[in-house]
């Protein structure tokens, strides 16, 4: 068997906890799509505002910023020099392909897609929209759900897989409650957050093995 794929099931092993309910998610909501329109998700999703909300999805959202994508790899090198280097790596790594991806494909965000329509829109107060080309995917989400990835894969207890999924959400979710991205947006994000970091880890695990003599 390849050596790639044999070191990808192995990473997967690692990760169930993560991609099994992760994958329920993903088919969840390629089942709406199904039934509802881009628009119609935006503004049931538009809907839901409270004060609650308003005030704490605003800091959620950090979780997936660059800033905390730094803090983070700082901290974990700090208590697992391996598993840091991991992160900081993956980071760049999903990074660079959503980037490329925001450029080649250069699709409006919600504030320019609904330019003729924004007096229907609510919008978080004191939060600035960005309104350009860089909707899909949401880099947010990839850096939410590459952290929640590698974060599982180290974790001894597997059962963290699920806080680290939950908070990875939130993110996301964040996302489309401020107006800065579609459902599909965050939906691709949090794909590619996932798939590559394991992809990423694969390649990390098959480097380590050829540095250690395996």
């Amino acid at each position: 068997m390849n050596t790639f794929l044999k070191n990808f099931i192995t990473v997967y092993q690692q990760l169930k906890w993560l991609v099994w309910p992760f994958a329920l998610l993903v088919i969840t909501v390629l089942i709406t799509r199904l039934v509802i329109s881009r628009q119609d998700a935006y503004f049931f999703i538009n809907k839901l505002h409270t004060p609650a909300g308003d005030f704490l999805f605003p800091r959620i959202t950090e979780l997936g910023s660059v800033a905390a994508a730094v803090l983070i790899s700082l901290l974990l090198l700090v208590i697992n020099r391996r598993a840091g280097a991991m992160l900081a790596t993956a980071y760049l790594f999903t990074a660079a392909i959503s980037f490329t991806l925001k450029a080649m494909i250069g699709f409006p965000r919600p504030h320019r897609y609904f330019a003729s329509r924004l007096q229907e829109i609510y919008f978080v107060p004191g939060v600035p929209v960005l309104d350009n080309f860089r909707s899909f995917p949401s880099g947010h989400s990839v850096c939410a759900f590459t952290a929640a990835t590698v974060l599982s894969y180290y974790a001894k207890n597997k059962y963290w897989s699920l806080l680290y999924l939950a908070l990875a959400m939130l993110v996301g979710y964040s996302r489309m409650y401020m107006s800065q991205h579609f459902l599909e947006d965050v939906t691709a994000g949090a794909t590619l957050g996932v798939v590559f970091s394991m992809v990423w880890l694969s390649i990390f695990r098959g480097k380590t093995a050829q540095l250690s003599g395996q």
